[in-house]
């Protein structure tokens, strides 16, 4: 019997790359200064002139002074924050739909992009009587949109639209369902 096929999750989290590769690249230039000062002491006899002003810093300094201790300290928070980074789950890039009746979770996973439901909240808002656009931001947890109106008179416009919104979240199956939270400015 061959073993059952299981499919990835689609449900992913941001896989932090931009962060990583700075901080590669910066721990890389740093490795790189560092061999080339030690080359350069190991074939001359004696440190890069650009490197004189630090050794004087740093041979002044007793291991006693504040001024070692704030450097210290700033890079074990910088260490600390850095571990966190790697080790906590980033935010999800989706937001799970319910599965369609008569389909087993087991089997099948729907899900929508946080951009997807941004575009469908906003089309939904443009499709509303009395709003000229829409422009949404769309979070795992929060559904931010600020809607613009030529209505003069705008009292219970957002909570209408909210509740809109709130139900057309709950057609589609968006689970859990997001906060959401619509702005009105008028144009008039």
């Amino acid at each position: 019997m061959s073993p059952t096929q299981q499919s990835q999750a689609l449900r992913r989290r941001s896989s932090r790359s931009v962060p990583a590769t700075i901080l590669a690249a910066l721990l890389l230039a740093l490795a790189v200064v560092g061999a080339w000062a030690g080359i350069s002491r190991l074939l001359t006899g004696s440190w890069p002139s650009f490197l004189a002003p630090i050794r004087q810093t740093l041979a002044e300094q007793s291991w006693n002074s504040p001024a070692l201790w704030v450097v210290t300290i700033v890079l074990v928070v910088i260490g600390v924050i850095l571990l966190l980074a790697a080790i906590l789950p980033g935010q999800h890039t989706t937001i799970r739909l319910t599965n369609p009746e008569g389909t087993s979770t087991d089997i099948a996973e729907t899900v929508i992009s946080r951009r997807g439901l941004a575009k469908l909240a906003s089309s939904h808002l443009d499709e509303a009587d009395g709003v000229d656009s829409a422009s949404v931001r769309a979070t795992a947890r929060k559904v931010t949109a600020v809607v613009r109106t030529p209505l003069y008179d705008t009292t219970g416009f957002s909570d209408k639209l909210t509740r809109s919104l709130e139900r057309k979240f709950e057609q589609t199956g968006v689970d859990p369902a997001p906060r959401v939270h619509v702005q009105v400015r008028t144009d008039a």
